[in-house]
C-alpha cells in the first residue's frame, strides 16, 4: 500500500512551502487574516506583511489597491484618514 508523502511526520498535510524547499518560518505571515501569504505579490505596510486583498481601511473596509494612509498603527483610505 502507498503512503501519502503528502504528511508530515505529525500528520498534518504538508503545504506549498515544504514541498518547495521553504520553512514555513522564513514566509512571512499577513497582519490582516493571520495566514502565512503564498502569493506572488506580498504588501508591506507599516512594517507588516499583507495579501493584496486583506490590506483594508480601517473605518469604511474598502480595498486599499494604490495607495493608503497610516494612523496610530491603523491604515485608511484618503477620505477616511481626512474625515
Amino acid at each position: 500500500m502507498m503512503q501519502s508523502s503528502a504528511l508530515t511526520t505529525e500528520g498534518s498535510v504538508k503545504g506549498l512551502p515544504e514541498i518547495l524547499g521553504v520553512p514555513m518560518q522564513q514566509i512571512p505571515q499577513c497582519a490582516g487574516c493571520n495566514q502565512h501569504i503564498l502569493d506572488k505579490f506580498i504588501l508591506k505596510v507599516l512594517d507588516r506583511h499583507w495579501h493584496g486583498s486583506c490590506l483594508k481601511c480601517a473605518d469604511c473596509q474598502m480595498q486599499l489597491a494604490d495607495r493608503c494612509f497610516s494612523r496610530a498603527g491603523s491604515v485608511y483610505c484618503k477620505e477616511d484618514f481626512f474625515k
